[in-house]
């Protein structure tokens, strides 16, 4: 059995100085030497898909305003991210903008509602809530009472009492056109994502001649951003959200609108950043007339509507998805992830939570008026009647409530690793916040392991060009060295321990990633991996290996490695 051990651990040393694809161990006796991980491809991290999903209900007005007027601080915070890669010698990193909505559906209980039946089974609703044509809709449930579901955008109403939508809220609405369900979207005639691509000149943002296509493109989010306010009342955020992602992914059949190029939103290996803007909560629920949450004129209204008592409804009996659906979703694309969500909440709940995130108390906010709607020719605060878009803001903060579900989003995917940003959608001014964005968008300072190296001299990090060969090997770990261990919480060094994570060390200039080349990491992982059992992995004596891996005590020795050790096979 030595001479067998003695012949793996060569050829794990000729593997790890080879960076050969695969480790191959084989069983000897009842003693089994696994690597936790063999090889890993580590994300592409020079590249960036963010996409905005913008509340377009009819509060929505001054937000929308406010995001667009100061998207130039986003970019004022870009700049100076691509100015530090700069002085680094880094290329600069690229980001492609989406935006969608968070229409899908709005749905009312009918006076008489008609039932799920034909073939193939359907609800047929005579005259929608809103008085406009007859539908038909698919429904799942024969027989049962059929919701009101209204999935279009309208316009003018024929039913005593409600108002129209005018057409000077429509932004990017279109009379009698579906509401996107996670369609991107875009202002006439511009493109559906904006690529900010590495060739821009980002030297120039912020000179009296800024580069011609920086401002271009600026110019389009500022009317991409504008979606309007005639969209749904049953703001869908954290759904639609899901269906844009998995419409640009072509999950379970779906697909994006037409004109949009699937390489162009996401890209491999790429971080993905989220952001979710939006004065009521999210109520996201089944598309199905039979199963879905439905307005009466007893529950419309916000922060006490039909979406907020299903909250108080046993669990088994609520309609909205789970938020913990959402977290799995978007923590399990295989890439990087980050999040923004700009809420209901008081501006002054908003503080670090001693790890880089900013985490907001939800709640019904108070407005503040723009310092700019103050001063200034024709100025006249927040209730002039000739006040501009981003001045219109309601005295009661009309339509707002606590956005709890998008707060309990930001918490479960920053407990699984994502960075977060939460925001108050009641700051006055979102110029700061999306300066905070940008730090969410560039490229992350380090690199996460799936698993815990076993031990640094078994770990070795390599930069590998598009076509698969290697551009170059990176000297580590070491503090002084291209690459270190670092905690994953503090980022301080791991002191002579691994973790899993990795920080890359920009002053030696040997260990970047430009576009299209990926991080490549091979190490011999923990053994045995992290369990239920074990949740750290490893051993702490060698009744754990026998436990975990099988086999007599005699069979394993537990190697010391930091506080934890990994079972190797005895000697």
């Amino acid at each position: 059995m030595a001479v067998a051990l003695r012949r793996s651990t060569v050829a794990l040393a000729l593997c790890a100085l080879a960076s050969c694809q695969d480790y191959n161990f084989n069983p000897v006796g009842k003693c089994i030497i696994q690597p936790g991980s063999d090889r890993i491809k580590l994300l592409g991290s020079a590249t960036a898909d963010v996409l905005f999903v913008v509340d377009d209900s009819g509060s929505m007005t001054a937000e929308q305003a406010s995001l667009a007027r100061n998207f130039g601080k986003f970019i004022d915070g870009v700049a100076q991210l691509q100015a530090d890669r700069a002085k680094d010698g880094i290329d600069p990193f690229e980001f492609h903008i989406a935006v969608t909505s968070t229409s899908i559906f709005e749905a009312w209980v009918p006076t008489n509602p008609p039932t799920c039946s034909n073939t193939p089974l359907t609800c047929n609703v005579q005259t929608d809530h809103y008085g406009a044509l007859a539908q038909s809709v698919a429904c799942s449930t024969q027989g049962a009472p059929c919701d009101d579901l209204i999935r279009n955008y309208w316009f003018q109403s024929t039913t005593p009492g409600l108002t129209f939508c005018p057409s000077s809220a429509a932004g990017v609405g279109v009379p009698g056109a579906a509401y996107p369900a996670g369609d991107f979207v875009a202002a006439s005639g511009n493109p559906k994502v904006l690529h900010f691509t590495n060739d821009l000149e980002w030297s120039t943002w912020g000179t009296v001649s800024p580069d011609p296509k920086i401002t271009t493109l600026v110019e389009q989010f500022k009317a991409n951003i504008t979606v309007g306010t005639c969209g749904s009342g049953m703001e869908q955020h954290l759904e639609a959200g899901r269906l844009a992602v998995k419409k640009a992914l072509q999950q379970d059949g779906l697909k994006q609108v037409a004109g949009v190029d699937p390489k162009e939103w996401p890209h491999d290996g790429a971080k993905m950043v989220v952001v979710w803007v939006g004065d009521e909560d999210d109520c996201s629920n089944p598309n199905d007339p039979t199963k879905s949450l439905a307005f009466t004129s007893a529950t419309s209204g916000p922060g006490s509507d039909v979406c907020t008592e299903d909250d108080a409804s046993p669990l088994a009996d609520q309609k909205k998805f789970p938020v913990s659906d959402y977290a799995a979703f978007f923590t399990n694309l295989d890439r990087p992830f980050g999040a923004a969500f700009i809420y209901s909440a008081d501006p002054d709940s908003c503080q670090d939570d001693g790890n880089g995130n900013i985490v907001c108390t939800p709640g019904k906010c108070t407005c503040e008026c723009p310092a700019s709607c103050l001063t200034g020719p024709g100025a006249g605060g927040c209730s002039a009647p000739t006040a501009t878009p981003e001045c219109l803001i309601p005295a009661d903060c009309a339509g707002r409530s606590a956005g709890s579900r998008l707060h309990d989003l930001s918490q479960q995917v920053r407990a699984k690793g994502a960075a977060t940003l939460d925001a108050s959608v009641c700051d006055a001014d979102f110029g700061q916040t999306l300066q905070r964005i940008a730090d969410l968008v560039k490229p992350p300072a380090g690199l996460t392991l799936p698993t815990k190296p076993a031990s640094s001299q078994v770990a070795v990090l390599r930069i590998e060009s598009a076509d698969g060969s290697t551009s170059r090997f990176c000297d580590g770990p070491g503090a002084d060295r291209d690459w270190n261990f670092v905690d994953c919480d503090t980022g301080a060094a791991a002191s002579g321990e691994t973790s899993l994570c990795i920080t890359i060390n920009h002053s030696t200039g040997h260990c970047e990633a430009n576009p299209g080349e990926t991080y490549v990491a091979q190490y011999l992982g923990l053994v045995p991996q992290p369990s239920a059992s074990n949740l750290e992995g490893g051993c702490a004596t060698v009744s754990d290996c026998t436990r975990e891996l099988g086999g007599a005590e005699t069979d394993w020795t537990c190697a010391p490695v930091g506080s934890r050790g990994t079972c190797v096979c005895a000697q």
